[in-house]
């Protein structure tokens, strides 16, 4: 006991040290541990957890499809889904207006029920080839779960006037 006493009087500053070095290298492999190691085995995490209750259906994207392109202004549709995001394009015929796409667009919404729009995103891309008579468009917007409107971005190119 003599001779622990004797070291610990001679290495007190040392012997702290070195426990809070040990301490701190303990703490530190945990947090590597939890930090690449841990979580969820998928990557989305659990945000997908209720996707089976909010399904979207071959039958549901044929039928927003064909309700689409039945109008004489749209010349393609395409539907998909990833995760927690539905990713809309439409196509219109040339000479199209804007305005009126984005309204047609906008009011597509309501072939949706209020459920799958409280639970998914949407994002919309319209476009509009550019002709002899118009300069064309490609305009995007997105619906968050949280809001009741798109919003929309217009990304068409325009040259600068010098």
């Amino acid at each position: 006991m003599k001779k622990l006493k004797e070291i610990w009087q001679k290495n007190r500053v040392l012997i702290v040290l070195i426990g809070i070095l040990i301490a701190c290298f303990i703490a530190i492999c945990i947090v590597v541990v939890t930090y690449f190691f841990g979580g969820s085995d998928t990557v989305y995490g659990d945000r997908l957890k209720d996707i089976d209750k909010h399904p979207i259906t071959e039958d549901f994207k044929n039928k927003y499809i064909s309700s689409l392109e039945n109008d004489d202004a749209i010349e393609e549709v395409t539907f998909n889904s990833k995760g927690r995001v539905i990713y809309i394009r439409i196509k219109y015929v040339d000479d199209f207006s804007l305005v009126e796409a984005e309204s047609k667009a906008t009011a597509s919404l309501t072939t949706f029920e209020e459920n799958t729009l409280n639970y998914y995103d949407l994002n919309f891309t319209i476009v509009s080839d550019e002709t002899d008579n118009s300069d064309g468009f490609t305009l995007m917007g997105a619906k968050n779960v949280n809001s009741d409107t798109v919003v929309w971005n217009n990304n068409t190119q325009a040259e600068s006037e010098e």
